[in-house]
């Protein structure tokens, strides 16, 4: 397995900002898809290296060359407007500006080198119904599979909040039925936890190869919070050995703030965790 961890830079170069990924012993890192305006609108600057929904391909290029120089991989993209750009929205107009995001990362993914696209699938909320969530949410994921496959990005469908796919089960079920190589799971070990939606080695188990990424930070029933990795209480010689049983050897990637003081330590201390982890028995 590789070592990941969702790229957050501090530095005002780019390049310096991913040596220092690199020198602290990650593979790769996956990057965030922002909607620059929310930061205009509180004044603040989108950090170097992430991608702007309105200037995707320009940010992709710029970052596919920084990557590039450095020797560090991007890995994945993740997608964190639809959420607000759902495609269960009940606003037409909104369900159309997801599905032309994610049309545009999968641009971005194929400059980039980025084999997957973290989706957020829907949201059920008091407008959107269950029954109804999961109907849009079929058809409209759907609208992107031939492009997600034409390009062979990889359509990563992840455990989050959203009060939707809450069992392995149904996770399980929502892939199979789009019937696609490039429509697959990304696992998040600490949302199964946070979350109380079982034990992350039940869905490992039972998503097996579908599952194409994964997320992990750790969590403290003493204090309903996510940790740091090795401060909390998720078993992961449980979760690596279910990993390892299925066949996963792809990237685990930490989703994670640095320190607020030495925040360069917290990329040693994380990548140190996450090799420490996989070599679990």
């Amino acid at each position: 397995m590789k070592v990941g961890m969702v790229f957050s830079c501090w530095m005002n170069d780019l390049e310096k900002q991913l040596e220092l990924y690199k020198d602290s012993g990650f593979d790769g890192i996956e990057v965030r898809l922002v909607d620059e305006r929310e930061y205009v609108s509180v004044g603040r600057h989108v950090p170097p290296g992430t991608l702007r929904i309105g200037h995707m391909e320009d940010d992709a290029h710029k970052l596919a060359k920084a990557a590039r120089s450095v020797g560090i991989e991007v890995h994945s993209i993740m997608c964190s407007p639809l959420w607000k750009y759902s495609l269960t929205s009940p606003n037409e107009k909104y369900r159309e500006i997801g599905l032309s995001i994610i049309r545009n990362a999968i641009n971005a993914a194929k400059i980039l080198g980025a084999g997957a696209l973290l989706i957020i699938p829907g949201v059920v909320t008091e407008e959107v119904g269950y029954e109804e969530a999961m109907k849009l949410a079929r058809d409209n994921l759907s609208k992107v599979v031939s492009l997600a496959e034409k390009n062979e990005v990889l359509l990563a469908v992840e455990n989050v909040g959203n009060r939707f796919l809450l069992s392995p089960l149904e996770m399980r079920s929502f892939i199979d039925g789009f019937n696609s190589d490039y429509v697959k799971a990304y696992l998040d070990v600490g949302n199964i936890v946070l979350l109380r939606q079982g034990y992350p080695w039940d869905w490992i188990r039972i998503l097996g190869s579908r599952i194409v990424r994964v997320h992990v930070k750790d969590y403290s029933s003493r204090t309903n919070s996510v940790t740091y990795l090795l401060q909390g209480d998720i078993d992961w010689r449980a979760v690596i050995k279910a990993l390892k049983e299925v066949g996963y050897n792809d990237y685990l990637t930490a989703e994670l703030p640095p320190y607020r003081i030495l925040p360069e330590k917290m990329l040693k201390d994380t990548a140190s965790s996450l090799r420490m982890i996989i070599n679990l028995s």
